[in-house]
């Protein structure tokens, strides 16, 4: 009885725990909804020097904190591997991204970005002790069908084209790193998520190397340096932990698929700010990814009931319809 008690505890701590590391992720996801607005208002400047201004706000931020709780060694002894899977994974995923972009439309780059939900859920399924279902990767499936659905229009206006094949790969490339940078953050849980500061510390350090080398400095006005610091603070700062947090200890593969709905969402602020006009296709991918969010969250019971009533009514429909003549 006392054995099965404490089972019973430990189940229920587990669970309060992964629910509130989802929920971290999941405000992680917001704060990169609103992302893409605050971008939108720092255009004119130079890519690696706003990179680098984001960055660093984000280092700075959890310097303040370590320093604040003299905790530096607990980064500082982390082996060389982490600071380089963390380097590649954050920082080398934006730069290939950013690259990306510059050979192929940034609709055929987002799309292709856009794979690394899936790629987290096949990636996540293979550590020990992963639970994998059918509805998580079909969850992710009809997210990344509602991403299609966004740019479908511009995609068919210039067409995949194999001279776009380099900024394809990039984006693969950028996807494949994230994907993996969050399977491997998960295996490691160990490691503390003040790390993800000092990635962006050394990301910072490359992005100001890069700027120097291959742009031009355009000073910012108060606004736009206003909202590159803020942006490093809660998008690449807060939310880049929260994220790590959430796929350390939360349901990660629920996460993955809320991922699409967060990025359409980002796309419909854009529109009620006016930076975006509303179309159909907004309106179809809001629901592909709504439905995939759904069907992802489903236990394996639920979800073979659903499985059961679509087979049960496809058949029943099956069977009214009138025999062809011979």
């Amino acid at each position: 009885m006392y054995s099965n008690a404490l089972v019973r505890e430990d189940t229920t701590l587990h669970d309060l725990t992964v629910k509130r590391a989802t929920y971290m992720g999941l405000g992680a996801l917001i704060m990169w909804t609103v992302e893409p607005l605050l971008i939108s208002e720092v255009n004119g400047l130079p890519i690696f020097e706003v990179l680098a201004i984001i960055f660093f706000s984000s280092f700075a931020l959890t310097a303040l904190r370590l320093t604040k709780r003299r905790a530096w060694h607990t980064v500082l002894k982390q082996p060389a591997f982490i600071w380089l899977a963390g380097l590649t994974g954050i920082c080398l995923s934006d730069f290939a991204y950013i690259y990306g972009a510059q050979y192929a439309p940034i609709a055929h780059v987002d799309l292709i970005d856009y794979l690394w939900p899936c790629l987290v859920v096949a990636f996540t399924s293979m550590l020990p002790k992963e639970r994998f279902t059918p509805q998580h990767i079909i969850g992710a499936l009809l997210g990344l069908l509602g991403i299609y659905v966004l740019v479908h229009h511009e995609i068919s206006l210039n067409g995949f084209n194999f001279n776009y094949f380099i900024g394809y790969l990039l984006a693969l490339f950028g996807a494949v790193l994230w994907g993996g940078y969050s399977a491997f953050s998960r295996y490691f849980k160990k490691v503390p998520t003040e790390m993800i500061g000092m990635y962006c510390g050394l990301g910072a350090l490359l992005c100001l190397g890069l700027h120097l080398k291959f742009e031009t400095f355009v000073t910012p006005t108060w606004t736009q340096g206003s909202l590159a610091v803020v942006t490093g603070i809660s998008g690449a700062g807060i939310a880049y932990q929260l994220w790590d947090y959430g796929v350390k200890y939360g349901d990660v593969y629920l996460l993955s698929t809320i991922t699409y709905v967060a990025r359409i969402a980002a796309m419909a602020l854009l529109v009620m700010f006016g930076k975006e006009p509303l179309t159909w296709s907004l309106v179809i991918a809001c629901s592909l990814a709504s439905i995939g969010v759904f069907i992802s969250g489903m236990d394996t019971k639920s979800f073979k009931q659903l499985c059961g009533r679509f087979s049960f009514m496809r058949s029943s429909q099956l069977s009214t319809q009138p025999e062809m003549p011979v």
